[in-house]
């Protein structure tokens, strides 16, 4: 199989393109998707860090706080897990909607249209571009 340099592209059945703004607005829904999807890994690295912060079984200090007796005044509070079990479960949540993105990008790129996967590739470095950074903000 060769890469298809023109249109009509043809995703599904129900959808071919076979105008130059329709392959262009094409090529742009689909970098749009591929930025959203590395915004969605930042995400989803942003809430790992926060629910491991969260995480009444982690240890917190060294191993001399270990040593150290508990008393009321250490013991997280009531809601402190429940918050946890949240910020674990919107994180398996934006997992799934990733993968299911990262799904259809991969069947874009499949369908071997090259004008498809420069967008991907494009809006790849783009979205990695606008959202790394994103990490480091407190």
């Amino acid at each position: 199989m060769s890469l298809c340099c023109f249109y009509p592209f043809r995703c599904v059945h129900l959808y071919v393109v076979c105008v130059f703004p329709g392959m262009l607005l094409s090529v742009f829904v689909v970098l749009l998707f591929t930025v959203l999807y590395e915004l969605l890994k930042v995400w989803k690295l942003w809430l790992m860090e926060r629910s491991l912060a969260s995480n009444p079984a982690s240890p917190q200090g060294s191993n001399t706080a270990l040593t150290q007796a508990t008393s009321e005044t250490s013991l997280p509070p009531a809601g402190h897990k429940y918050r946890w079990v949240l910020l674990y479960s919107l994180q398996a949540a934006v997992h799934v909607v990733q993968v299911t993105l990262g799904y259809m990008l991969m069947l874009c790129v499949m369908s071997y249209n090259v004008w498809i996967f420069l967008g991907v590739i494009v809006g790849s470095g783009l979205g990695y571009f606008v959202a790394f950074p994103l990490l480091r903000l407190p």
